[in-house]
């Protein structure tokens, strides 16, 4: 089973949702210094300064006396850049993963290689007091264990999907749709609630196979009677 889905086919293209953060370095930083509290400003000023102002920085670095004036100006632009960063929006990613082999008594194919120990990460070269790679964790990867299929049409979908030598192609794409809920550890990692993905046959993200929202599943979990199940979201 794989700890970690390796870099990142990333982010909000074609098919996105407006309005949606890329899960790249940059982005996840501003989130993870939203969410510290008690943030030191004057000890990752410089940083700030090296990435967002890196004309300014290369300019002054060595003139402590105009740097005065630098920190000051970087401080408040910091401020200002933290405060409108929104951790409501989400960040919207897209990775592959496999299928394993299809169970008959659920009728669904289960998902490989998710768990609570599969992260992303983005990679930026080290900046002072800011790290050189951000991981993400995710609280809820349990919602991404299968997706259904009537086993007629999952009998069609693995035998289109076997070659002339007998080999199986048992990769599907996915688009998740994440939002922050806190740090980690300091600025190095970030924990994630999956909020909705998308499963699909193609790497074109076209063949939609099974789509799940957690905010519609709570909602139908809420209003169903006392008793009864909520039935799985299908393709």
């Amino acid at each position: 089973m794989r700890s970690l889905i390796l870099a990142l086919l990333i982010a909000a293209g074609p098919g996105s949702v407006l309005m949606a953060h890329e899960l790249d370095w940059n982005s996840l930083l501003l989130a993870s210094l939203k969410l510290r509290s008690g943030l030191d400003y004057d000890a990752n000023v410089d940083a700030y300064m090296e990435v967002f102002r890196p004309d300014v920085w290369k300019r002054y670095r060595n003139d402590e006396f105009e740097m005065v004036n630098k920190r000051r100006e970087t401080i408040e632009l910091m401020k200002q850049a933290i405060a409108s960063f929104s951790i409501e929006e989400d960040f919207v990613v897209r990775t592959s993963t496999r299928i394993g082999s299809y169970e008959f008594e659920s009728k669904s194919f289960p998902l490989e290689g998710w768990s609570e120990s599969t992260y992303f990460y983005a990679s930026h070269y080290p900046h002072g007091s800011f790290p050189s790679s951000i991981e993400v964790y995710m609280s809820n990867p349990n919602i991404l264990k299968g997706f259904p299929m009537g086993e007629a049409q999952a009998k069609d979908f693995v035998r289109g999907r076997i070659d002339r030598s007998g080999d199986s192609d048992r990769t599907v794409y996915v688009k998740l749709h994440l939002r922050v809920t806190k740090v980690k550890s300091e600025t190095k990692a970030l924990l994630v609630e999956i909020k909705k993905y998308s499963i699909y046959a193609d790497a074109g993200y076209t063949k939609l196979l099974h789509t799940f929202d957690q905010s519609k599943a709570i909602e139908a979990a809420a209003v169903a009677p006392k008793g009864a199940t909520t039935p799985k979201p299908t393709p």
